[in-house]
Parts: C-alpha cells; structure tokens; sequence
C-alpha cells in the first residue's frame, strides 16, 4: 500500500518534467524558426515549413515504433551482444516516456511550428494583397500544411508499427553512440 502512495505523489513529476521540455523546445525552435522566417523569401519559409513537418511526422513515427517494439526481441539479442540492444531494452521499458518526448513534444511542437511557418507566409501575402484574397490564401496554407502532416503521420504508422524492432534497434543504435552504453 505504501508504495502505491509513493508512486501516486510522484505521478505529478514526469508531466512537469515534459511540460518544462516542450516549453524550453518549442522557445527554442520558435526563436530559430523566427529568426529564419522573419526576412526569408516564400521559398525559404516553405522549405522551413517542410522541415518541420518531416520532423513532426518522422519523431510520430519514431515514438510508435519505440511504443510497439518488442522487449523479448531485444532480450534476445543482448544475450548475443548485439551492439545498441541493451539501449533498445531501456528505450522499451521506458516507452510511454520515449513516445511522448518524440510524439508529443518534438512532433507536435514541429507541428505546430509549421502552422506558425505558414502563418508567416500569409502575413507576406496579406501585406501585398486586399479583400478576401488573403483569407483565402490564409485558408489554402493551412490545409495544405495540416493536410501534409496527417498524410505523412498516416503514411508513417503502419511502417512504424510494422517494423518497430528494426526503427527502435536503430534508434537505439544512434543514441548508443552518444552514450557508450553497450
């Protein structure tokens, strides 16, 4: 029982933990993407914008494959002392945290930093045109924009899910290289 209350007074921690993260990344990658938009021509905003929706999609994708990997498969290869396996073990055992750094903090902020991409475009648009021409570009650059991320977050789950050992071990693989740990 009383771990149960250990537990639950510290359930509080990983959620702040996360919301400070996203604050600190999304600052970060505002200031960047402001920085780069604020003078850039349509071409280099729009380039910017795709960055950005191709890191939303591939941290989406990255966060589920880690979410449906296969602790067994990783066990296994550890025994064999496969390079980058203990790192997948703890990226499996740690999945919830894992997904949500790459889903919900790196790929959503990158989501939404792309709308705010598209947002800067419009404002040049609108300074050069009047009437319901903006509103309507405003309108068309924003389903674009959402359009290419659902489609990419979509294209990416099933290829996700269905090689998530082999995107986790690789994953797993890269992050060893900064940490050593295998």
């Amino acid at each position: 029982m009383k771990n149960k209350q250990k537990h639950k007074s510290k359930a509080w921690v990983w959620p702040v933990k996360i919301l400070l993260l996203a604050i600190f990344l999304s600052l970060i990658f505002s200031l960047l993407s402001e920085f780069v938009l604020s003078n850039a021509h349509i071409a280099v905003a729009i380039i910017v914008i795709l960055l950005f929706i191709a890191i939303s999609v591939f941290f989406d994708m990255l966060g589920l494959a880690v979410a449906s990997s296969n602790l067994d498969h990783f066990t296994a290869m550890a025994s064999r002392k496969v390079k980058g396996s203990k790192q997948a073990i703890a990226l499996n055992k740690n999945a919830d945290k894992v997904s949500s750094i790459c889903a919900d903090v790196i790929g959503d902020v990158c989501g939404i930093l792309a709308g705010a991409g598209g947002a800067s475009i419009v404002t040049k648009i609108a300074l050069t045109s009047s009437g319901f021409m903006p509103v309507l570009i405003a309108s068309i650059v924003s389903a674009i924009i959402a359009g290419l991320t659902i489609f990419g977050k979509a294209s990416c789950k099933a290829f996700a899910i269905s090689h998530a050992d082999s995107i986790t071990l690789k994953f797993a693989k890269i992050i060893n290289v900064f940490t050593h740990k295998d």
